[in-house]
């Protein structure tokens, strides 16, 4: 039997203050039983948020490990974690998104980790715009896959897609949905208040945006479809949520596009917004426009709050969002035309969307409380260790 605390690293390539995979690694951290774990949060330098992380989580920046693939950092990033894990004697070691996940996986298994997992936030092989690339992280996972305990993916259609891929097999995967904290979005601020704030006559339509202004995202998309809906909607509102403090960010595409259209007396930009619930409860439609994505932390915080969604059909949120059904409709990615079709459809169709938004918001309710997802990690590092000790004994 051990006797006293588990000590789990968990690592990630960026930590920025809007990110679905960031969110889910600090909630996990800060949650996981202090009495059962010592917890340790190791991050790259690219504009760090850790004003939310928990006091007796253990910060460790390091300044070798980059998001682009850097050959001289990658192999001085790899030295620094095989030091620190030699040196802290992890039972665990959890890493995060893709380059802290090959980094981190094979200097865990150097160093003699016995519990290494990894949770693919999002679909790592599709995540840049070089297919030489993609198809060297599709090789890179392949032989990665081995040397992992286990692959924590956030829907199962992700769990399809590596799998099809040759990264591992199905034995190695589990599908754990990445938390929210579900009652900010069931809670329902007041609309009335909440549309004041923002400035929002009582006729006006308001659809919303929400995400990275990076590629992955695709805001330009977005914007594109609001031309084509403002001719429709004289009375509509919109607006893109967010920021990209970590990539390459699109905004100044976005600015450029949305004067091109002469959308600007009715497109805003609102940057960086903590108060999500509120603009949420303000919203007549939300639009999601990923070209990849692993479930979508937008699309749950969306249907938790019972607005209706028009969602690129992609990757995992094809999972939550069940067109026609469960939260709104989907659509083809990348096509403007599509997405303001099936947007006016809900903007004029108040009985389908109250329909669609009332079943999304029971789904997801029953499935992304972040307490869930915390236990459910806690119940597969538990089962993961025994299983190691076991063996150690035979």
């Amino acid at each position: 039997m051990r006797v006293g605390r588990f000590k789990a690293l968990h690592l990630i390539t960026t930590l920025p203050r809007l990110s679905g995979a960031a969110d889910n690694t600090r909630y996990t951290v800060n949650l996981l039983d202090q009495r059962r774990y010592e917890v340790h949060l190791a991050f790259g330098a690219a504009d760090p948020d850790t004003s939310s992380v928990a006091p007796h989580v253990r910060l460790i920046p390091l300044e070798s490990l980059v998001r682009p693939v850097a050959p001289i950092r990658d192999t001085r990033a790899m030295w620094d974690l095989y030091r620190l894990i030699r040196h802290e004697r992890y039972d665990i070691v959890h890493t995060h998104n893709s380059k802290a996940g090959v980094v981190g996986r094979l200097v865990a298994r150097l160093a003699g980790v016995p519990v290494i997992v990894h949770t693919a936030h999002t679909i790592s092989f599709a995540a840049s715009t070089s297919r030489l690339v993609n198809w060297l992280y599709r090789i890179t996972e392949r032989a990665i896959a081995p040397l992992t305990t286990k692959i924590i993916t956030v829907s199962t259609l992700n769990t399809r897609a590596y799998v099809d891929a040759g990264i591992g097999t199905p034995d190695k995967y589990t599908t754990i949905y990445s938390g929210v904290e579900t009652d900010r979005f069931l809670a329902r601020p007041d609309r009335v208040a909440c549309r004041a704030e923002l400035g929002l006559a009582v006729s006006e339509q308001f659809v919303l945006w929400i995400g990275r202004l990076n590629r992955q995202k695709d805001p330009l998309t977005f914007v594109k479809g609001c031309r084509l809906l403002a001719d429709q909607f004289p009375s509509a509102r919109f607006a893109l949520v967010g920021e990209d403090s970590v990539g390459e960010s699109l905004e100044p595409e976005v600015r450029a596009l949305i004067r091109d259209l002469e959308l600007s007396p009715v497109v805003r930009l609102l940057g960086y917004r903590a108060d999500i619930p509120r603009l949420l409860a303000a919203a007549d439609l939300v639009l999601h426009t990923s070209v990849f994505e692993g479930l979508g932390r937008s699309v749950v915080e969306a249907m938790l709050s019972g607005v209706p969604l028009v969602a690129a059909a992609v990757d995992g949120v094809q999972e939550a969002v069940d067109s026609g059904e469960r939260g709104g409709l989907l659509v083809p990615a990348q096509d403007p035309a599509a997405l303001a079709s099936a947007a006016a459809r809900l903007l004029t169709d108040s009985a389908l969307a109250d329909r669609l938004a009332g079943a999304g918001r029971e789904w997801a309710a029953q499935r992304f409380e972040v307490g869930d997802m915390v236990r459910a990690i806690d119940q597969l590092y538990q089962s993961l260790s025994g299983d190691q000790m076991r063996r150690s004994h035979d």
